[in-house]
Protein backbone atom coordinates (compact mmCIF):
# COMPACT_ATOMS: atom_id res chain seq x y z
CA UNK A 1 0.00 0.00 0.00
CA UNK A 2 1.20 3.53 -0.82
CA UNK A 3 -0.10 7.06 -0.44
CA UNK A 4 0.39 9.43 -3.36
CA UNK A 5 0.10 13.21 -2.93
CA UNK A 6 -1.35 14.95 -5.98
CA UNK A 7 0.93 17.49 -7.70
CA UNK A 8 0.27 20.23 -10.21
CA UNK A 9 -0.73 18.74 -13.59
CA UNK A 10 -1.56 15.28 -12.21
CA UNK A 11 -4.51 13.31 -13.57
CA UNK A 12 -6.03 9.98 -12.58
CA UNK A 13 -4.66 8.45 -15.81
CA UNK A 14 -1.12 9.69 -15.15
CA UNK A 15 -1.04 8.50 -11.54
CA UNK A 16 -2.57 5.13 -12.46
CA UNK A 17 0.08 4.60 -15.16
CA UNK A 18 2.81 5.47 -12.64
CA UNK A 19 1.69 2.63 -10.35
CA UNK A 20 0.48 0.19 -13.00
CA UNK A 21 -3.18 0.20 -11.97
CA UNK A 22 -6.43 0.75 -13.82
CA UNK A 23 -7.50 4.44 -13.73
CA UNK A 24 -11.05 3.35 -12.94
CA UNK A 25 -9.81 1.10 -10.13
CA UNK A 26 -7.76 3.93 -8.63
CA UNK A 27 -10.76 6.27 -8.81
CA UNK A 28 -13.01 3.61 -7.26
CA UNK A 29 -10.56 2.93 -4.41
CA UNK A 30 -10.59 6.63 -3.53
CA UNK A 31 -14.31 7.23 -4.10
CA UNK A 32 -13.64 9.78 -6.86
CA UNK A 33 -16.50 10.17 -9.31
CA UNK A 34 -16.44 11.29 -12.95
CA UNK A 35 -15.06 13.60 -14.27
CA UNK A 36 -12.30 12.62 -11.79
CA UNK A 37 -11.13 16.06 -10.68
CA UNK A 38 -8.11 16.17 -8.37
CA UNK A 39 -6.81 18.86 -6.02
CA UNK A 40 -3.13 19.65 -5.48
CA UNK A 41 -2.11 18.19 -2.11
CA UNK A 42 -4.87 15.55 -2.16
CA UNK A 43 -3.74 12.17 -0.78
CA UNK A 44 -4.64 9.11 -2.84
CA UNK A 45 -4.65 5.55 -1.54
CA UNK A 46 -2.91 3.11 -3.92
CA UNK A 47 -3.64 -0.43 -2.68
CA UNK A 48 -1.18 -3.22 -3.47
CA UNK A 49 -3.88 -5.50 -4.91
CA UNK A 50 -4.57 -2.95 -7.63
CA UNK A 51 -1.10 -3.37 -9.15
CA UNK A 52 -0.80 -4.96 -12.57
CA UNK A 53 1.19 -7.83 -11.09
CA UNK A 54 -1.76 -9.07 -9.00
CA UNK A 55 -5.32 -9.81 -10.07
CA UNK A 56 -7.26 -9.34 -6.85
CA UNK A 57 -8.34 -5.79 -7.61
CA UNK A 58 -7.90 -4.80 -11.23
CA UNK A 59 -8.88 -8.17 -12.66
CA UNK A 60 -12.12 -8.28 -10.69
CA UNK A 61 -13.19 -4.74 -11.48
CA UNK A 62 -12.21 -4.44 -15.13
CA UNK A 63 -13.49 -7.72 -16.52
CA UNK A 64 -16.05 -10.29 -15.37
CA UNK A 65 -14.49 -13.48 -14.05
CA UNK A 66 -14.72 -16.43 -16.40
CA UNK A 67 -18.13 -18.06 -16.26
CA UNK A 68 -19.84 -15.11 -14.55
CA UNK A 69 -22.55 -13.22 -16.42
CA UNK A 70 -22.58 -9.52 -15.50
CA UNK A 71 -25.78 -7.69 -16.38
CA UNK A 72 -27.50 -4.46 -15.45
CA UNK A 73 -30.62 -2.42 -16.17
CA UNK A 74 -30.41 1.00 -17.84
CA UNK A 75 -33.11 3.65 -18.19
CA UNK A 76 -33.14 5.61 -21.48
CA UNK A 77 -32.16 8.80 -19.61
CA UNK A 78 -28.96 7.27 -18.21
CA UNK A 79 -25.98 9.63 -18.06
CA UNK A 80 -23.66 8.95 -21.00
CA UNK A 81 -20.56 8.89 -18.79
CA UNK A 82 -22.10 6.37 -16.38
CA UNK A 83 -23.23 4.26 -19.34
CA UNK A 84 -19.76 4.21 -20.91
CA UNK A 85 -17.97 3.34 -17.66
CA UNK A 86 -20.45 0.65 -16.64
CA UNK A 87 -20.46 -1.09 -20.02
CA UNK A 88 -16.78 -1.89 -19.50
CA UNK A 89 -17.76 -4.42 -16.84
CA UNK A 90 -20.94 -5.88 -18.34
CA UNK A 91 -21.81 -8.96 -20.37
CA UNK A 92 -25.30 -7.61 -21.09
CA UNK A 93 -27.30 -4.44 -20.57
CA UNK A 94 -31.10 -4.44 -20.24
CA UNK A 95 -33.00 -1.46 -21.67
CA UNK A 96 -35.88 -0.62 -19.30
CA UNK A 97 -38.38 -0.83 -20.77
CA UNK A 98 -40.87 -1.66 -23.52
CA UNK A 99 -44.54 -1.75 -22.58
CA UNK A 100 -47.68 -2.73 -24.46
CA UNK A 101 -51.32 -1.72 -24.78
CA UNK A 102 -54.42 -3.86 -24.30
CA UNK A 103 -54.59 -4.17 -28.09
CA UNK A 104 -51.06 -5.58 -28.31
CA UNK A 105 -49.26 -2.46 -29.57
CA UNK A 106 -45.75 -1.97 -28.21
CA UNK A 107 -44.95 1.15 -26.19
CA UNK A 108 -41.37 2.16 -26.93
CA UNK A 109 -38.86 3.66 -24.52
CA UNK A 110 -37.45 7.11 -25.21
CA UNK A 111 -35.95 6.79 -28.69
CA UNK A 112 -32.80 8.88 -28.27
CA UNK A 113 -31.95 7.23 -24.96
CA UNK A 114 -32.52 3.72 -26.30
CA UNK A 115 -30.34 4.49 -29.30
CA UNK A 116 -27.55 5.77 -27.06
CA UNK A 117 -27.59 2.57 -24.99
CA UNK A 118 -27.64 0.32 -28.05
CA UNK A 119 -24.78 2.18 -29.74
CA UNK A 120 -22.60 2.08 -26.62
CA UNK A 121 -23.39 -1.61 -26.05
CA UNK A 122 -22.38 -2.42 -29.63
CA UNK A 123 -19.19 -0.40 -29.33
CA UNK A 124 -18.24 -2.21 -26.12
CA UNK A 125 -19.25 -5.69 -27.30
CA UNK A 126 -22.03 -5.90 -24.69
CA UNK A 127 -25.23 -7.78 -25.51
CA UNK A 128 -28.35 -5.59 -25.42
CA UNK A 129 -31.50 -7.02 -23.84
CA UNK A 130 -35.04 -5.82 -24.52
CA UNK A 131 -37.10 -5.66 -21.31
CA UNK A 132 -40.85 -6.21 -21.70
CA UNK A 133 -43.03 -4.91 -18.85
CA UNK A 134 -46.79 -4.40 -18.30
CA UNK A 135 -46.47 -0.82 -17.07
CA UNK A 136 -49.64 1.23 -17.05
CA UNK A 137 -50.02 4.94 -17.83
CA UNK A 138 -49.14 5.69 -14.19
CA UNK A 139 -45.78 3.93 -14.55
CA UNK A 140 -46.76 1.05 -12.27
CA UNK A 141 -47.08 -2.66 -12.97
CA UNK A 142 -50.65 -3.35 -14.12
CA UNK A 143 -52.00 -6.87 -13.56
CA UNK A 144 -55.17 -6.03 -15.52
CA UNK A 145 -52.95 -5.44 -18.54
CA UNK A 146 -51.29 -8.82 -17.91
CA UNK A 147 -54.68 -10.56 -17.72
CA UNK A 148 -55.78 -8.93 -20.98
CA UNK A 149 -52.63 -10.15 -22.72
CA UNK A 150 -52.73 -13.67 -21.32
CA UNK A 151 -56.46 -14.03 -22.03
CA UNK A 152 -56.13 -13.40 -25.75
CA UNK A 153 -53.98 -15.44 -28.11
CA UNK A 154 -54.44 -12.74 -30.74
CA UNK A 155 -53.03 -10.03 -28.47
CA UNK A 156 -50.12 -12.29 -27.52
CA UNK A 157 -49.32 -12.87 -31.18
CA UNK A 158 -49.30 -9.12 -31.84
CA UNK A 159 -46.96 -8.47 -28.93
CA UNK A 160 -44.61 -11.32 -29.85
CA UNK A 161 -44.54 -10.22 -33.49
CA UNK A 162 -43.80 -6.62 -32.47
CA UNK A 163 -41.03 -7.73 -30.09
CA UNK A 164 -39.48 -9.85 -32.84
CA UNK A 165 -39.47 -6.85 -35.18
CA UNK A 166 -37.73 -4.66 -32.60
CA UNK A 167 -35.16 -7.35 -31.87
CA UNK A 168 -34.36 -7.81 -35.55
CA UNK A 169 -34.22 -4.12 -36.43
CA UNK A 170 -32.19 -2.96 -33.43
CA UNK A 171 -29.89 -5.91 -32.77
CA UNK A 172 -31.11 -7.06 -29.37
CA UNK A 173 -29.67 -10.42 -28.34
CA UNK A 174 -32.12 -11.25 -25.56
CA UNK A 175 -35.63 -10.53 -24.26
CA UNK A 176 -36.33 -10.19 -20.53
CA UNK A 177 -39.97 -10.65 -19.48
CA UNK A 178 -40.53 -8.67 -16.28
CA UNK A 179 -44.18 -9.12 -15.28
CA UNK A 180 -44.88 -8.40 -11.61
CA UNK A 181 -48.07 -8.73 -9.54
CA UNK A 182 -49.44 -11.44 -11.85
CA UNK A 183 -52.79 -12.71 -10.55
CA UNK A 184 -53.02 -16.28 -9.26
CA UNK A 185 -55.58 -17.18 -11.93
CA UNK A 186 -53.09 -16.15 -14.65
CA UNK A 187 -50.31 -18.39 -13.31
CA UNK A 188 -50.46 -21.15 -15.96
CA UNK A 189 -51.21 -18.79 -18.83
CA UNK A 190 -48.13 -16.75 -17.96
CA UNK A 191 -45.94 -19.83 -18.30
CA UNK A 192 -47.51 -20.59 -21.68
CA UNK A 193 -46.88 -17.04 -22.89
CA UNK A 194 -43.20 -17.23 -21.95
CA UNK A 195 -42.92 -20.63 -23.64
CA UNK A 196 -44.61 -19.27 -26.77
CA UNK A 197 -42.33 -16.23 -26.84
CA UNK A 198 -39.24 -18.39 -26.41
CA UNK A 199 -40.28 -20.71 -29.25
CA UNK A 200 -40.48 -17.77 -31.66
CA UNK A 201 -37.31 -16.06 -30.43
CA UNK A 202 -35.27 -19.26 -30.70
CA UNK A 203 -35.96 -19.39 -34.43
CA UNK A 204 -33.79 -16.26 -34.68
CA UNK A 205 -31.24 -17.21 -32.03
CA UNK A 206 -32.61 -14.87 -29.35
CA UNK A 207 -32.62 -15.96 -25.70
CA UNK A 208 -35.51 -15.32 -23.31
CA UNK A 209 -35.22 -14.70 -19.58
CA UNK A 210 -37.81 -14.06 -16.86
CA UNK A 211 -37.41 -11.71 -13.89
CA UNK A 212 -38.80 -13.10 -10.61
CA UNK A 213 -39.07 -11.71 -7.11
CA UNK A 214 -37.02 -13.69 -4.54
CA UNK A 215 -38.88 -15.75 -1.96
CA UNK A 216 -38.08 -17.91 1.02
CA UNK A 217 -40.63 -20.74 0.69
CA UNK A 218 -42.86 -22.48 -1.82
CA UNK A 219 -45.96 -21.45 0.12
CA UNK A 220 -45.12 -17.76 0.38
CA UNK A 221 -48.22 -15.59 0.00
CA UNK A 222 -48.49 -12.19 -1.64
CA UNK A 223 -49.16 -10.62 -5.02
CA UNK A 224 -45.52 -10.90 -6.06
CA UNK A 225 -45.57 -14.70 -5.70
CA UNK A 226 -48.98 -16.32 -6.10
CA UNK A 227 -49.17 -15.78 -9.86
CA UNK A 228 -45.65 -17.12 -10.45
CA UNK A 229 -44.96 -20.77 -11.19
CA UNK A 230 -41.22 -20.63 -10.50
CA UNK A 231 -40.52 -24.11 -11.80
CA UNK A 232 -42.76 -23.70 -14.84
CA UNK A 233 -41.21 -20.36 -15.77
CA UNK A 234 -37.73 -21.77 -15.24
CA UNK A 235 -38.52 -24.52 -17.73
CA UNK A 236 -40.24 -22.18 -20.20
CA UNK A 237 -37.42 -19.59 -20.32
CA UNK A 238 -33.71 -19.90 -21.06
CA UNK A 239 -32.81 -18.37 -17.72
CA UNK A 240 -34.30 -16.68 -14.67
CA UNK A 241 -33.22 -13.45 -12.99
CA UNK A 242 -33.92 -13.43 -9.25
CA UNK A 243 -34.45 -9.78 -8.29
CA UNK A 244 -32.73 -10.02 -4.91
CA UNK A 245 -32.43 -6.25 -4.78
CA UNK A 246 -36.03 -6.47 -3.55
CA UNK A 247 -34.49 -7.49 -0.22
CA UNK A 248 -32.56 -4.23 0.11
CA UNK A 249 -29.64 -2.28 -1.25
CA UNK A 250 -26.00 -1.81 -0.30
CA UNK A 251 -24.08 1.39 -0.97
CA UNK A 252 -20.52 0.25 -0.42
CA UNK A 253 -18.28 -2.49 -1.85
CA UNK A 254 -18.80 -5.97 -0.45
CA UNK A 255 -16.56 -9.05 -0.64
CA UNK A 256 -17.86 -11.73 -2.98
CA UNK A 257 -15.04 -14.24 -2.45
Amino acid sequence: MEIYVVKEGDTIDRIAALYGVSPLYLAWANQIEAPYRLAVGQALFVPDEGRSGGCAGDGLLRRPRRGIWMGGYAYPWIDSGVLSETCEYLTSISVFSYGFTEEGELIHPQEAGERQILEEAKRRGVMAELVLTPLGADGRFNNHLVSTLLGSLEVQQRVIRAVWQEVQQKGYGSVDVDFEYVLAEDRDRYVEFVRRLRTVMHVFGIRVTVALAPKTSGEQRGLLYEGMDYRGLGEAADSVLLMTYEWGYTYEPIALW
